[in-house]
This record gives structure tokens, sequence and C-alpha cells, in this order.
């Protein structure tokens, strides 16, 4: 008995304490059913074998109470960013590029909210609560949106917001209402084209993309927004591995935009594509 009790002691200590606050699910569809089946977040560990930050908050903020207490109506979910297979492509598509990052997803896998770095347990349960309550005002905007009427401003950052949550499906069709109705002032206008645009690449909708900046090409032909979808436009072939066609369109914004503000863009990208393309030759 004695024996036992030791052993059972020496597990206590030494099993991973991440387990201890609660049912950490090992997939994105098991997390997404459950989530939608509870109406509830889903909390995501981002994490990696070799990241000691991510090893100290499996031993010191997961198992802490204030965590598991700010947490207890979460979905839990943790994923390697190294296990070349769902982990990998889920920090591809939120663009992790530091650990510990750690997201909190929507049912349907859109951004509530986004937390990056190492904090000890009553400060990162701060951060995670602040995140919550920034998500809560972004629902309540949604649910406020029917009386923004003719606020053509708040009603395009709406639809950005959706955009920057990835939630694609949001966002392009309050874009598409924009951009048809009369009365936009002409400046919203180009920017709802622009956005619509963006939200169309992100997608990977690449025609509807190249569609959208001809019809804005068709009615402007300066002005910020006109500016960043012929950049747009070049970051389009460059996603097709249309090199070529890229530089031209960089080379083309240089002589006609000089005093640009997003030349800098421009000079980081087009040196890159004038060797790939001397490369070729």
């Amino acid at each position: 008995m004695k024996r036992f009790a030791i052993t059972a002691a020496f597990m206590v200590l030494f099993v991973p304490q991440a387990f201890a606050s609660g049912t950490w699910l090992k997939s994105m569809a098991a997390a997404q059913k459950e989530a939608k089946s509870k109406q509830r977040l889903i909390f995501v560990d981002l994490y990696a074998d070799w990241c000691g930050w991510c090893k100290r908050f499996e031993q010191e903020v997961f198992p802490s109470q204030v965590f598991q207490k700010e947490s207890n109506d979460l979905v839990l979910l943790r994923l390697n960013t190294e296990d070349r297979a769902e982990g990998t492509k889920i920090s591809q598509q939120f663009q992790v590029t530091s650990l510990p990052t750690f997201l909190l997803l929507t049912p349907e896998g859109t951004i509530a909210g986004i937390i990056r770095g190492y904090a000890p347990p009553d400060q990162f349960t701060k951060m995670l609560k602040d995140t919550r309550t920034k998500y809560d005002l972004f629902v309540k905007r949604v649910k406020n949106e029917p009386s923004l009427g003719k606020d053509y401003q708040s009603r395009l950052d709406l639809a950005r917001e959706f955009t920057a949550r990835q939630a694609y499906l949001q966002a392009e069709p309050r874009l598409k209402k924009l951009s048809g109705e009369q009365g936009v002032p002409v400046a919203i206008r180009d920017s709802v084209y622009y956005e619509l645009a963006l939200a169309q690449t992100l997608q990977k909708k690449y025609d509807s993309a190249m569609k959208t900046i001809s019809t804005l090409s068709s009615m402007q032909k300066n002005g910020e927004a006109f500016e960043r979808s012929r950049l747009l436009v070049g970051q389009i072939y460059m996603e097709q591995g249309k090199i070529a066609e890229a530089a031209t369109e960089f080379r083309s914004f240089k002589k006609k935009f000089p005093a640009s503000p997003l030349m800098r863009n421009v000079d980081a990208v087009l040196p890159n594509l004038e060797q790939q393309l001397a490369q070729r030759r």
C-alpha cells in the first residue's frame, strides 16, 4: 500500500498539468462540433515541443484556479504547430509567427480574438477576459447594424472588422450591398470596392477580385483606395505564380504614382520579382 501511495504521488507531480484544467480536444472538427452544440467559443492553445514558454503555460497558467474559472464555459483545444497536419495548417491560416499564441474562435472558426506571448495566471486571465469583452462589444455592434442606415462609414468599418476576423461570408455581402447603394460618398464607395476585392482575394476568389477592381478602375483613377487596388492586382498575380505580370503591375505603379505613400510596399517586393525573372532568362 505504501509503495502504491508513493507511486501515485510521483505521478501527480509529473503528469503534464495542462490537462488538469479541463478536457483538451485535439482536433478542430471535434472542437467546432462541441462549440456549436453548446454555443461556446473555442480557446485554441497553439504550441510546439521546443517552446519553453508554452511549457510554462502548461505548468503555471492552465492549472490555475483563475484560468479554470474564466475558461469553464469555453471549448479547449490544443494543436501542435509543427505536426505537419492540422496544427500547422491552422497556424498558417491565422498567420501565427510566434509562440505561444492563443486563438479565441467562434463555432464557425472565425476570429473572436488573439492573444500572444506569456503572462502569469492573473494577468493572462485578465487578457482573456478583456478579449472576450471586446468580442461581446463587436457582437452588440452587429445586432445594432440595422439602425446604422446611412451611416456608411460605420457600416464599412463593421464589414472591415468581419474581414479582419476572417468572417468573409459575413463581410462580402455587406460590402456588395454598400457598393450598390445610391448616395454613398465617393471616398467611401472607393474604399468599399477595395475592401470587397481584398475579401475576395483572401478567399482566393481571384477572378471575382479582379472583376471588382476593374469596376473600381472604370469609376476612379486616383486616390488611396485606387492605389491600394493596383497593389492588390500585383499581389493576386504573385499568388497565382504570375511573376512577370506582377512585376509589370508594380513597375507601372512606380511610374504612375511616384509620390505614393505605398511606394515602400512596391520597393520591398519588386526587386525580388526582378531577380526571379532574371534567373529564368
